[in-house]
């Protein structure tokens, strides 16, 4: 029986050591899925500053390109676009009891 015992014991140590080294194992493998993780969010948040950057000046752009200043002067030199005198304007008006 003492033998029994011995094997018994040996494979109850072997079981427990398997269990622990697995543990361990899953433990670690989190703790370096975590620390894989705070990569990618750090990079996830410089692309994200960059791109806000990149936004705000392009709205920057837009507002430039859609100022009326700029449109006038295009009109004006570019198309030879000029003001109407006095005769030109034709005033349209829809009446409503006219349907």
């Amino acid at each position: 029986m003492n033998r029994r015992e011995r094997n018994r014991n040996g494979l109850r140590l072997a079981v427990l050591a398997f269990f622990i080294f697995l543990v361990l194992f899953i433990y670690s493998s989190l703790n370096l899925k975590i620390v894989d993780l705070g990569y990618r969010q750090h990079e996830l948040f410089l692309a994200e500053t960059r791109l806000r950057l990149e936004i705000d000046s392009l709205l920057a752009q837009k507002a430039g390109l859609l100022s009326l200043e700029r449109m006038e002067k295009i009109a004006r030199e570019e198309l030879g676009h000029q003001y109407p005198e006095a005769g030109q304007i034709i005033k349209v008006v829809e009446r409503n009891d006219e349907r």
